[in-house]
């Protein structure tokens, strides 16, 4: 039986473990939608780890994340970008038009049921959904719309002199 919940979060703590569950969650993909990825800490060694050995699973696992901004991500994400680099094959980004900058929300998804949504990057209330492909299902649209909208972004390379 599946242990679908709905929880509300409002702070940085309950933020991270929802997080945390939403990733846990996921066997086939990873939906990720933030302005620059800090307050997701991606690149923190545990859940670096997670995503790697996710990423390792198998060759159709999938990570996707759209961003407004990926100066983060290239100055401050080194084992992000070490993943990247990795599984070039099925880790990618892009990033937002100018247009659609000043989308304020976030979200992580798996598999298109769960998920840990922030209703304004700049706070951290939001809600956890576990195993609730229903009410997911508007956010991972809203997701592929995004990612139709946006340009690839940050080389899986590092180029310099």
């Amino acid at each position: 039986m599946p242990d679908y919940r709905e929880e509300p979060f409002d702070t940085r703590a309950a933020y991270q473990t929802a997080v945390d569950l939403v990733l846990s969650r996921a066997s086939k993909e990873i939906c990720i939608f933030d302005p620059d990825l800090k307050a997701l800490e991606l690149d923190s060694r545990s859940r670096a780890d997670a995503i790697g050995a996710f990423l390792a699973a198998g060759r159709d696992r999938n990570l996707r994340i759209v961003l407004h901004d990926p100066d983060y991500l290239t100055r401050y994400s080194a084992r992000l970008s070490a993943l990247r680099k990795r599984y070039s094959h099925c880790f990618q980004f892009r990033q937002t038009p100018e247009p659609l900058r000043g989308i304020a929300d976030c979200f992580v998804l798996a598999d298109g049921a769960s998920g840990a949504i922030r209703f304004h990057a700049d706070h951290f209330r939001g809600k956890l959904l576990l195993d609730r492909p229903l009410v997911i299902h508007d956010w991972q649209q809203r997701f592929e719309e995004l990612w139709i909208e946006s340009t690839p972004c940050t080389s899986a390379t590092q180029l310099g002199l």
